[in-house]
């Protein structure tokens, strides 16, 4: 049996934190899923974080667009990923899972797109590209060897895979009922 904590410090330690690295571990580790996808959280988003206040001022400044994606991301992956999964009654780490590059935006239902755009009071396409930001992280880290990127997995495959509770499964199924508002 994996000591839970060796696999954690192991992937602190991991010379690259990318996505690759993140699905390798989860494939290797399925029964630490959430601690591993907290752990990335909160280790990437340390790092965008420093780079953001690295800015000058005028950079900054942000179109109406650019605000409402960063909403989505901020909800998905950020300081309000917790607010929103008590909402919805989902586990964060399944929230934090919905990025382009590990979940196939093109088998992502467009009832939970639209429902979550609803839901944040953004448009469809800012969900979207809020969910492209696993392709846009910015992580200081270096690497011996060349990034190789593993396809995005099926959004069926994902929810099958994340091992929801009766009552999280009944509350994506609602997520995921078409309401006919398309």
């Amino acid at each position: 049996m994996t000591n839970r904590e060796d696999v954690l410090s192991d992937f602190t330690i991991e010379p690259e934190m990318s996505l690759a690295v993140l699905k390798t571990y989860l494939k290797k580790h399925p029964e630490f899923a959430d601690e591993l996808l907290d752990l990335f959280h909160e280790l990437t988003m340390s790092d965008m974080e420093a780079v953001e206040a690295s800015l000058p001022l005028e950079t900054k400044a942000m179109t109406t667009s650019v605000l409402r994606v960063q909403k989505v991301e901020q909800a998905l992956y950020g300081a309000d990923v917790r607010e929103l999964s008590k909402s919805l009654g989902l586990p964060r780490s399944f929230l934090m899972g919905l990025q382009a590059s590990v979940v196939h935006i093109g088998s992502m239902p467009i009832s939970l797109l639209n429902k979550l755009a609803k839901l944040l009071d953004v448009r469809l396409q800012d969900v979207i590209s809020g969910m492209q930001i696993g392709d846009q992280q910015a992580v200081a880290m270096k690497s011996d060897v060349k990034p190789e990127g593993q396809p995005a997995i099926e959004f069926e495959d994902y929810a099958n895979q994340a091992g929801l509770t009766e009552e999280e499964q009944r509350a994506l199924q609602e997520l995921l009922a078409d309401d006919g508002s398309d």
